[in-house]
């Protein structure tokens, strides 16, 4: 049985027939309702064309959604400022600057959706600004349009079974976990923390957010998977954050415990997990107080209730059922980063509007609308520059490809069953690229996938004219030239800028977490969305030297973060209990940075627990322990002697 088809596996295979069968399907539906923008429908499945079900559908929602809102948005700018061009143009890239700042601060679909609710105007609004009276009729039948394309796609996909997205999640946590396993096995047996490999393990985990967010959407029981696979992602974080502090101690200290645990993680035997936790109580309990040692036990038990956590949360997935307790898994967003992308797509769109519409150019509303969907659309990725660079290559591409298809291969036919053989090979051939490994190819790809269907723009019956064909392929190349030499001259975003916004946003949290105090959210949470920070900093390009000093520097804020958060967590529920009052001149050590201080309050804790139950006891004995972490964490040699992550100077 053959796996691979011309180098692609069979799984890409059938993604690329089923979008060409949506695709097929819906403009056959559109055609059958009559709609004017048939081509919506198309588009609709090309920017669907997703390989997961509940990536389509949570997609669809947002699509759908987010049309409406551009509709009304449309509807209201055109009302207002129709009668005078500059004002509208100025409207529609102010409204497109606004929805893209929104989308920088929400993430995957929602993102997606905010975006989409700011390029909507420039497709219904600003195609239609010599003829504003049919704009309400025009996102009518682009409305209509993408419901049929969303249903085409639904339809399709259920049809020849599209795959569920809860099994290749599955996949990847069992993956990542073994993978985490596998560096807590070789720091307990004696080899040193690489920082930017925990690094990386955080943006794996936190990279399949929106995935994770997909899932509520895939099933019957998909609320409940969302709920477990988010679990194990967080709990997946809190094991690599134990997995560090446990590096940072002496490969000597406690080596039978360290053979221990290093066997329960391993083989997971369930007699070792059954004593194992007793040992380490026992020693935790016991009157030797060693820093190194006492240190060692604490994070050795918080990395066997992470990994149990994760372990467990990695079932519920598999069963699909819900977690007793459910933890939310936070993201991390610039609001500098979204500031800046919002004012700059405003700039831009307003300087091409400007442009093409002063200068008396054949469909400029064309090339306006184009610049405009992908303006949003470059905005909240990574690099919007790369993605700039692939619309240069694509829409000429895709020009090509729609002019070889109606004057070539149609050439003049009017049955259907030819348009969907005549679209067949463009279709099929760029889904496929769509699933390549090189992130490049598959962008360009996609953007290839989306044009294609607009500048083809079939119509029952097709209009087989070259002028318009002609003159709509000039202004979208120029176009898109324009919109790439803009982006890289308005308020262009370098990775060094956001490198040093993300560092900055850390350290500025860090300060307040010492002044002010508490976190909103549970401290697992709280974690999670310093290691999303950190998956937006490790996809940024290394400085020149080659070294990733940023992920080292983000990785030691992300240990302390997680060290203050554990203290203040520690002292209140001992505070509750016991009456202590040592909340407040802790509060103001930290606030100092004063690991003497903090040093002499665990000392001082230690004195004063005449009276206290048992569990006060162990209680009261973890938070010295907390105390005396947080105090190595700010000066390693005023506390234990040794250097875990280096000091709080930066």
């Amino acid at each position: 049985m053959f796996r691979m088809i011309a180098g692609f596996p069979l799984s890409a295979w059938a993604f690329a027939f089923r979008t060409w069968a949506a695709m097929v399907t819906a403009l056959y539906a559109a055609f059958w309702l009559q709609l004017d923008s048939a081509s919506s429908a198309a588009v609709t499945v090309s920017i669907l064309a997703l390989q997961t079900r509940g990536q389509v559908y949570q997609r669809a929602l947002y699509r759908v959604l987010a049309t409406i809102i551009g509709i009304i948005a449309s509807i209201v700018i055109a009302g207002l400022f129709a009668q005078t061009r500059e004002l509208f143009i100025i409207v529609f890239a102010a409204w497109l600057g606004l929805c893209v700042y929104v989308g920088g601060l929400l993430e995957d679909s929602r993102a997606y959706g905010a975006v989409l609710s700011g390029y909507t105007v420039a497709l219904v609004a600003v195609v239609q600004i010599d003829s504003p009276q049919n704009i309400v009729l025009a996102g009518f039948n682009r409305g209509a349009a993408i419901v049929v394309g969303v249903a085409a796609l639904a339809l399709i996909g259920e049809v020849f079974g599209a795959p569920n997205l809860d099994a290749s999640l599955l996949s990847k946590l069992t993956t990542i976990h073994r993978r985490i396993i596998a560096v807590a096995l070789a720091i307990l047996g004696g080899k040193s923390a690489d920082p930017i490999r925990s690094a990386n393990l955080l943006r794996e985990i936190t990279a399949l957010r929106p995935d994770i967010s997909a899932l509520a959407v895939e099933s019957g029981r998909g609320s409940a998977r969302r709920a477990a696979a988010r679990n194990a992602a967080v709990a997946l974080v809190g094991v690599v954050s134990a997995v560090g502090a446990l590096a940072s101690l002496p490969p000597t200290t406690l080596r039978s415990l360290r053979t221990g645990l290093g066997e329960a993680l391993d083989n997971g035997l369930a007699e070792e997990n059954r004593v194992l936790p007793g040992r380490l109580q026992q020693h935790a309990n016991s009157d030797n107080f060693d820093p190194y040692e006492a240190i060692f036990v604490r994070y050795a038990l918080e990395l066997l209730v992470e990994n149990q956590r994760a372990k467990d949360a990695i079932g519920a997935l598999q069963a699909g059922r819900r977690p007793t307790h459910e933890f939310d898994a936070p993201i991390y967003r610039s609001s500098r980063v979204a500031a800046r992308n919002g004012l700059r797509a405003f700039l831009v769109a307003l300087t091409i509007a400007a442009l093409l519409s002063l200068g008396g150019w054949p469909f400029a509303s064309l090339g306006i609308a184009l610049t405009g969907v992908i303006i949003a659309l470059s905005a909240n990725v990574p690099n919007s520059g790369a993605f700039a660079t692939a619309a240069v290559i694509a829409v000429p591409i895709a020009v090509m490809l729609a002019g070889v298809t109606e004057f070539f291969i149609l050439d003049g036919v009017d049955q259907f069953p030819l348009l969907a053989i005549g679209i067949a090979p463009s279709v099929i051939a760029t889904a496929l690229l769509c699933t390549a490994p090189n992130p490049r190819l598959a962008v360009t790809a996609f953007l290839v996938l989306v044009v294609f269907p607009v500048m083809l723009s079939p119509t029952n019956p097709q209009r087989y004219d070259p002028e318009p064909y002609l003159f709509s392929s000039l202004i979208a190349i120029a176009s898109v030239i324009l919109l790439f030499v803009l982006l890289r001259v308005i308020l262009p975003t370098s990775d060094a800028l956001r490198r040093h916004w993300y560092l900055m946003s850390a350290q500025a949290e860090m300060r307040g977490l010492l002044t002010d105090g508490y976190s909103r959210r549970p401290n697992e949470e709280a974690l999670f969305r310093d290691a999303d920070r950190i998956r937006q900093l490790a996809a940024l390009q290394p400085s020149s030297d080659g070294h990733r000093d940023d992920l080292r520097q983000a990785m030691e804020l992300f240990g302390r973060a997680a060290a203050v958060r554990r203290v203040r967590t520690t002292l209140t529920e001992l505070v509750a209990r016991t009456g202590s009052r040592l909340m407040v001149e802790t509060n103001a050590a930290l606030a100092a940075c004063d690991p003497l201080r903090l040093r002499r309050i665990a000392d001082d804790l230690a004195g004063a627990t005449a009276g206290f139950s048992r569990d006060d006891l162990a209680l009261a004995r973890a938070a010295r322990l907390d105390l005396i972490w947080a105090a190595s964490l700010i000066d390693p040699t005023a506390a234990l002697g040794f250097h875990p992550h280096g000091s709080f100077a930066s």
